[in-house]
């Protein structure tokens, strides 16, 4: 499981300014990469693995590829809509990151390289698909419309179980949450933590104050993460080893190393933590890893493919999604792909 993903859902952004974007045409030609194409096409510079590989004939249900020379990353369908609105990708759940010769690129769900891989994208939560420095911003068609340099800070949250309250870390001060600024429409992702008195002096200080700078604590470490609704209470009393950001309605949550889901608005149980691996939900479909492989399930926890990939991203509807084989990867139908019976 990705922890970045974990790590950027435990923070609440408290301040943005973003710099004025000015749109253009600017845009990439597209190659599209169906059953008859085994590879992406190259970047500018074509690297000996870029050239086209041979690959068997493709399987049922592949509408695209399959090809060996890319490498899927994740759909764009799991990150929060940017923050800046005017920037919102809408269908960016038909858009996936792909890596190629090292670097990152955008790919839709027909084969078109949307974004060559030579650009070396990533996702801002600010600002959606961006390049390295930020000196970009793409919208889904890979047009640059505009320039990073918001300047968006994230701030840590922590559950103290010494005083069993809420705190936002603002520079190091551990500030209570009912004194904050903070406005949030979703439920937080808090880590857990126990205080403990300290000074200033002492070596193992890592430079939290709580409340004020004359109250400096050390902080515990691995406690845990919890889940807290936007006026501050608890949704549940669970502690999890691990937590994803909510995706249609639900959490992706971890306990004894395996994974399931919660409700967002109740924080019940809606799939048993059961799974290797767990991706967002996107609609009614979920893709989770078996001991046998990835496949797919519903928000019943119903499973809806076999669980025979290698690999998979999170599905753009109920039937279609980029999935990896010994083949390579390449977008299938979902439903060429039934559960097997015992």
């Amino acid at each position: 499981m990705n922890k970045k993903w974990i790590a950027a859902a435990l923070a609440v952004c408290l301040a943005v300014s973003f710099t004025a974007c000015k749109k253009s045409n600017d845009g990439y030609d597209v190659t599209e990469i169906g059953p008859e194409k085994t590879s992406a096409p190259s970047t500018a510079q074509p690297q000996p693995s870029a050239e086209p590989t041979a690959t068997p004939k493709p399987q049922a249900g592949f509408v695209v590829g399959p090809v060996k020379d890319i490498d899927i990353v994740a759909s764009l369908a799991d990150y929060s809509a940017p923050s800046q609105t005017q920037l919102s990708l809408e269908e960016r759940e038909q858009l996936a990151f792909f890596t190629q010769n090292g670097k990152t690129g955008v790919i839709d769900l027909k084969g078109n390289i949307v974004i060559p891989a030579e650009k070396d994208v990533h996702w801002c939560p600010v600002c959606g698909i961006t390049n390295e420095g930020e000196t970009e911003i793409y919208n889904a068609k890979g047009e640059v419309i505009g320039s990073g340099g918001h300047g968006a800070f994230e701030m840590p949250m922590y559950y103290d179980k010494t005083s069993g309250g809420l705190y936002v870390a603002d520079t190091g001060t551990l500030i209570p949450w009912d004194s904050t600024m903070v406005n949030t429409l979703e439920p937080m992702i808090v880590t857990v933590t126990t205080t403990t008195s300290t000074t200033t002096e002492d070596a193992n200080w890592k430079g939290y104050s709580l409340k004020d700078e004359s109250n400096p604590v050390l902080l515990s470490e691995g406690e845990g993460y919890r889940l807290f609704k936007p006026d501050g209470t608890a949704l549940n009393d669970q502690v999890y080893e691990e937590i994803q950001r909510a995706s249609t309605g639900t959490f992706a949550v971890k306990q004894n190393g395996l994974w399931g889901y919660v409700n967002q608005e109740t924080g019940e149980e809606m799939v048993p933590c059961q799974y290797l691996e767990a991706l967002p939900f996107n609609g009614d479909r979920a893709a989770v890893k078996a001991e046998s492989g990835w496949g797919y399930i519903s928000l019943t926890g119903r499973q809806k493919t076999s669980m025979e990939f290698l690999g998979a991203a999170s599905a753009a509807d109920e039937s279609t999604a980029w999935v990896r084989t010994a083949e390579g990867w390449g977008v299938v139908n979902l439903s060429d792909y039934p559960v097997k019976a015992n």
